[in-house]
């Protein structure tokens, strides 16, 4: 049997349109039905711009839903001027929003209106263009709500970019409050290697600018060792079994890092420890024994045994390799 669907194609109710006038008459919940011409555009921008004009929010409102604009550079910088010279913080708000997720939001973090601050925060992008007047702007002082946003933002830094981040900061001159918070914040990898592992820049001569990253260096460090994470302990386990010189020249830090990490956070922690040792050479073994010995003083349960049968499993490698994990176990160097 062959079902006949020409009566049901002819029966079905067309999907009603909605026009533009019907959105700037206060139809907003239509906003998805929507498709902007050019000229729409143009239409809706002239309204934003006349204070005059009664259905300025509106037409605000669908150009900061409908954002073809971005592609006209023209338009973008329109909105942008506008939301400079707007006075009144609920469209001012508005446009700022409209333009979230675009490097220009972050013209106006510093706005005088909390309002509009708080929105730019909400929308501004992490990119190699927003992350100066994001740094200058926690260094002028932002209300703590905002500023909790911005540093949010800041734990997605990608790694690549946390040297020009540390360096826009440093242009602020900040203070010892702002730099551990921000630190606290970035990345961890990249901010050993650029701090604890490569040391301070060649390049770097003005006695300021060195005195700057000095502190900045040391509260690094210290953000490091009080927090450290999984990651970053995986990182500096593997590194230290390959590199004798690395494990020689960051001892101290090592060992600080062992004493405070977070156990809990790497179940697997261990597991880590017998693959980076399985097979390995003495020395590569002597060298992890300090670190695994600081951890399993602070493992409990499971972790905790598996922690003893290992340095257990090492002591029977040699007589020498005994002897140094004894003196580490009582504490002796």
């Amino acid at each position: 049997m062959v079902l006949d669907i020409r009566g049901l194609r002819e029966e079905a109710a067309p999907v009603a349109e909605t026009s533009l006038d019907q959105l700037l008459q206060g139809e907003q919940a239509q906003l998805h039905r929507l498709v902007l011409s050019t000229d729409d555009l143009e239409q809706l921008l002239t309204i934003a711009e006349d204070s005059d004009d009664s259905r300025r929010l509106a037409a605000i409102a669908i150009l900061s839903h409908h954002r073809s604009w971005l592609s006209s550079l023209g338009m973008l910088r329109r909105i942008v001027r506008l939301a400079h010279s707007e006075h009144a913080p609920r469209p001012a708000a508005a446009l700022v929003q409209a333009l979230r997720q675009c490097d220009e939001v972050a013209q106006f973090l510093t706005s005088t209106e909390r309002a509009v601050a708080r929105v730019a925060a909400q929308g501004v992008p992490i990119s190699r263009q927003t992350l100066a007047p994001i740094t200058a702007a926690l260094a002028a002082g932002l209300p703590a709500d905002i500023a909790a946003v911005l540093l949010d933002k800041i734990c997605r830094t990608h790694p690549s970019m946390v040297p020009y981040a540390v360096d826009c900061l440093l242009k602020c001159d900040p203070n010892e409050s702002l730099w551990r918070t921000f630190l606290a914040h970035l990345p961890q990898l990249p901010l050993f290697s650029l701090f604890v592992e490569a040391g301070l820049p060649q390049t770097m001569a003005a006695t300021a600018q060195t005195r700057g990253w000095q502190q900045a260096a040391r509260i690094a460090t210290e953000v490091l060792q009080e927090a450290p994470s999984a990651k970053l302990l995986r990182h500096l386990l593997s590194k230290c079994g390959e590199d004798a010189a690395f494990a020689r020249n960051h001892a101290r830090f090592l060992q600080g890092i062992a004493q405070r990490a977070d156990t809990s956070l790497d179940a697997d922690l261990i597991g880590h420890f017998e693959r980076l040792t399985s097979g390995a050479s003495e020395d590569k073994v002597a060298r992890l024994a300090p670190l695994l010995v600081g951890l399993s003083g602070r493992l409990d349960g499971q972790a905790g045994q598996q922690a003893a049968a290992l340095l257990e499993n090492w002591k029977s490698r040699s007589a020498s390799l005994k002897l140094k994990i004894y003196h580490l176990e009582q504490g002796i160097r």
